[in-house]
Protein backbone atom coordinates (compact mmCIF):
# COMPACT_ATOMS: atom_id res chain seq x y z
CA UNK A 1 0.00 0.00 0.00
CA UNK A 2 2.93 2.15 0.49
CA UNK A 3 4.25 2.29 -2.76
CA UNK A 4 1.12 3.57 -4.04
CA UNK A 5 1.17 6.68 -1.65
CA UNK A 6 4.97 7.24 -2.75
CA UNK A 7 3.89 6.68 -6.38
CA UNK A 8 0.77 10.19 -5.31
CA UNK A 9 4.04 11.55 -3.56
CA UNK A 10 6.07 11.63 -6.59
CA UNK A 11 4.15 12.42 -9.62
CA UNK A 12 3.00 15.56 -7.32
CA UNK A 13 6.33 16.45 -6.61
CA UNK A 14 6.69 16.05 -10.44
CA UNK A 15 4.13 18.28 -11.55
CA UNK A 16 4.62 20.85 -9.42
CA UNK A 17 8.62 20.52 -10.55
CA UNK A 18 6.87 20.79 -13.83
CA UNK A 19 4.33 24.08 -13.58
CA UNK A 20 7.24 26.08 -11.79
CA UNK A 21 9.44 25.89 -14.83
CA UNK A 22 6.71 26.20 -16.85
CA UNK A 23 5.63 29.57 -14.66
CA UNK A 24 9.02 30.59 -14.86
CA UNK A 25 10.13 30.47 -11.53
CA UNK A 26 11.46 26.54 -10.54
CA UNK A 27 13.26 27.04 -7.46
CA UNK A 28 9.47 28.72 -6.00
CA UNK A 29 7.60 25.35 -5.64
CA UNK A 30 5.99 26.56 -2.53
CA UNK A 31 4.41 29.44 -4.25
CA UNK A 32 3.31 27.13 -7.13
CA UNK A 33 2.16 24.90 -5.20
CA UNK A 34 -0.40 27.81 -3.43
CA UNK A 35 -1.18 29.13 -6.81
CA UNK A 36 -2.57 26.04 -8.08
CA UNK A 37 -4.38 24.95 -4.85
CA UNK A 38 -5.97 28.94 -5.24
CA UNK A 39 -6.83 28.47 -9.10
CA UNK A 40 -8.50 24.85 -8.77
CA UNK A 41 -10.52 25.93 -5.43
CA UNK A 42 -11.50 28.99 -6.71
CA UNK A 43 -12.81 27.11 -9.82
CA UNK A 44 -14.35 24.02 -7.68
CA UNK A 45 -16.25 27.09 -5.47
CA UNK A 46 -17.73 28.22 -8.61
CA UNK A 47 -19.02 25.42 -10.85
CA UNK A 48 -21.56 23.39 -10.14
CA UNK A 49 -20.98 20.50 -7.71
CA UNK A 50 -21.90 18.08 -10.56
CA UNK A 51 -19.28 19.82 -12.79
CA UNK A 52 -16.76 19.35 -10.33
CA UNK A 53 -17.75 15.85 -10.06
CA UNK A 54 -16.79 15.78 -13.98
CA UNK A 55 -13.49 17.50 -13.22
CA UNK A 56 -12.32 15.12 -10.76
CA UNK A 57 -12.87 12.20 -12.99
CA UNK A 58 -9.93 13.45 -14.91
CA UNK A 59 -7.93 13.89 -12.69
CA UNK A 60 -5.22 12.03 -11.10
CA UNK A 61 -5.01 11.57 -7.13
CA UNK A 62 -3.39 13.58 -6.40
CA UNK A 63 -4.99 16.80 -7.91
CA UNK A 64 -8.03 14.98 -6.48
CA UNK A 65 -6.74 15.36 -2.53
CA UNK A 66 -5.94 19.19 -3.55
CA UNK A 67 -9.12 19.81 -5.21
CA UNK A 68 -11.03 18.25 -2.38
CA UNK A 69 -9.52 19.85 0.27
CA UNK A 70 -11.45 21.80 2.88
CA UNK A 71 -14.36 21.36 0.04
CA UNK A 72 -17.78 22.17 1.87
CA UNK A 73 -20.85 21.53 -0.17
CA UNK A 74 -22.60 25.27 -1.38
CA UNK A 75 -26.45 25.60 -1.91
CA UNK A 76 -24.87 28.29 -4.41
CA UNK A 77 -21.62 28.51 -6.00
CA UNK A 78 -19.01 31.15 -5.34
CA UNK A 79 -20.51 34.33 -6.56
CA UNK A 80 -18.62 36.37 -8.94
CA UNK A 81 -19.16 38.35 -12.03
CA UNK A 82 -15.85 39.60 -13.99
CA UNK A 83 -12.05 38.93 -14.17
CA UNK A 84 -11.02 41.30 -11.36
CA UNK A 85 -13.27 39.16 -8.73
CA UNK A 86 -12.05 36.00 -10.22
CA UNK A 87 -8.33 37.75 -9.21
CA UNK A 88 -9.66 38.34 -6.37
CA UNK A 89 -11.27 35.20 -5.26
CA UNK A 90 -7.55 33.30 -6.18
CA UNK A 91 -5.78 35.86 -4.37
CA UNK A 92 -8.22 35.28 -1.02
CA UNK A 93 -7.52 31.77 -1.34
CA UNK A 94 -3.56 32.39 -1.75
CA UNK A 95 -3.73 34.71 1.01
CA UNK A 96 -5.58 31.45 3.37
CA UNK A 97 -2.60 29.45 2.26
CA UNK A 98 0.25 31.47 3.66
CA UNK A 99 1.01 33.49 0.13
CA UNK A 100 -0.40 37.52 0.78
CA UNK A 101 2.04 38.53 -2.87
CA UNK A 102 3.52 36.60 -5.23
CA UNK A 103 6.75 39.23 -6.81
CA UNK A 104 6.57 37.40 -9.85
CA UNK A 105 6.35 40.12 -12.94
CA UNK A 106 3.20 37.80 -14.72
CA UNK A 107 -0.24 39.33 -13.90
CA UNK A 108 -2.54 37.52 -11.87
CA UNK A 109 -4.67 36.66 -15.25
CA UNK A 110 -1.52 35.21 -16.83
CA UNK A 111 -0.74 33.05 -14.10
CA UNK A 112 -4.07 31.54 -13.90
CA UNK A 113 -4.04 31.09 -17.79
CA UNK A 114 -0.89 29.23 -17.12
CA UNK A 115 -2.11 27.20 -14.67
CA UNK A 116 -5.61 26.45 -17.13
CA UNK A 117 -2.82 25.96 -19.83
CA UNK A 118 -0.96 23.35 -17.96
CA UNK A 119 -3.99 20.97 -16.50
CA UNK A 120 -5.23 21.40 -19.97
CA UNK A 121 -1.90 20.11 -21.40
CA UNK A 122 -2.01 17.13 -18.90
CA UNK A 123 -5.17 16.29 -17.77
CA UNK A 124 -8.60 17.64 -18.22
CA UNK A 125 -9.87 17.90 -21.88
CA UNK A 126 -10.93 20.46 -23.76
CA UNK A 127 -14.68 19.68 -23.75
CA UNK A 128 -13.99 19.48 -19.90
CA UNK A 129 -12.41 23.02 -19.77
CA UNK A 130 -15.34 24.26 -22.34
CA UNK A 131 -17.97 22.98 -19.99
CA UNK A 132 -16.18 24.87 -16.79
CA UNK A 133 -16.14 27.75 -19.08
CA UNK A 134 -19.67 28.26 -19.63
CA UNK A 135 -19.88 28.19 -15.86
CA UNK A 136 -17.97 31.66 -15.74
CA UNK A 137 -18.72 35.28 -16.52
CA UNK A 138 -18.25 36.38 -19.77
CA UNK A 139 -15.13 38.00 -19.16
CA UNK A 140 -13.90 35.30 -17.30
CA UNK A 141 -13.76 32.85 -20.40
CA UNK A 142 -10.06 34.13 -22.30
CA UNK A 143 -8.17 33.04 -19.56
CA UNK A 144 -9.28 29.59 -20.51
CA UNK A 145 -6.85 27.72 -23.18
CA UNK A 146 -9.14 26.77 -26.25
CA UNK A 147 -7.64 23.81 -27.60
CA UNK A 148 -4.24 23.16 -26.35
CA UNK A 149 -1.72 20.70 -27.50
CA UNK A 150 -1.98 17.09 -26.21
CA UNK A 151 0.95 15.76 -23.44
CA UNK A 152 -1.43 13.62 -21.14
CA UNK A 153 0.07 11.02 -19.32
Amino acid sequence: MANYFEKFAQEGNGYINQLAADLGHPEEKGQTYILLRAVLHTIRDRIAISESFHVLSQLPMFLKAIYTEHWQYREQPLQFENVEGFKDAVKQEQARHGEQEFDWSQSTEDLITMVLTSLSMRYLTEGQLQHIATQMPEDIKPLFPAAPERHRG
